[in-house]
């Protein structure tokens, strides 16, 4: 018995590697609950976050992403200059909104927790968060190579099902939400809600299904919206 034990202490208290989610997720949470890290996983995402966003805003075909009534009445000078502006803002918004994201995301793990009668802290759920985006993140690089090498107009993730049932802008919008990295990292979060923020099975599952609700939800508002503008 002792040497088992000893054998899962040091599994807990070794340091968690961002790339043993993939692998192993348990093993990381567990870690991640003794040794929090952030410095080298945020530094990884945002890498994925900057590639995903550059390659995607660069491979983008904005003739077809930007619709006629947008375009209508400009001189070919005013066209150019606004894909240029469409192009760029896209990249950098890309860039900046997912980086802001990876700081106030961690919070909502963080209340879900309290919520659910758990003791954790900021840089926990911080760390938890970095290790579910970079999950997420290499969706978006794939998504981007993808749209870099083949010019693909569409607004949705490949890897979704937006791109695999033909359906207009309302109800794509909404597939869109069910991508496979998405789905994945959703896994990831009720598993680190368990076993990084310490909370039962049942609870951290809930948790991790209601977000991935309410996340339908807003994209369900957000296609609703979308084909209202595009009736108009």
């Amino acid at each position: 018995m002792e040497p088992n034990l000893e054998k899962s202490n040091t599994e807990i208290t070794e340091k968690p590697s961002v790339f043993g989610v993939i692998t192993s997720p348990v093993v990381q949470f567990k870690r991640l609950r003794e040794k929090p890290v952030i410095g080298i996983p945020l530094l990884i995402v945002i890498i994925l976050i900057a590639a995903g966003s550059i390659l995607r805003g660069l491979g983008m075909n904005y003739e077809e992403v930007l619709n006629s009534s947008t375009l209508e009445g400009l001189t070919d000078d005013q066209i150019e200059m606004t894909k240029t502006l469409t192009k760029f803002g896209s990249i950098f918004g890309g860039i900046f909104g997912g980086i802001i994201g990876l700081f106030i995301i961690p919070l909502i793990y963080w209340l879900c927790v309290k919520i659910s009668g758990g003791v954790t802290t900021y840089k926990k759920m911080l760390s938890l968060g970095l290790f579910t985006a970079f999950i997420t993140n290499i969706g978006l690089v794939i998504n981007g190579l993808v749209t870099y090498f083949t010019g693909a107009g569409s607004l949705y993730a490949v890897t979704s099902l937006a791109s695999v049932i033909p359906a207009g802008d309302g109800v794509a919008v909404f597939l869109s939400a069910f991508d496979v990295f998405s789905i994945w990292s959703y896994i990831l979060l009720a598993l680190g809600l368990r076993y990084t923020g310490g909370i039962s099975k049942k609870a951290a599952w809930t948790s991790a299904i209601v977000l991935f609700v309410i996340m339908l939800l807003v994209s369900a508002v957000g296609g609703l919206l979308s084909s209202m503008t595009a009736g108009v």
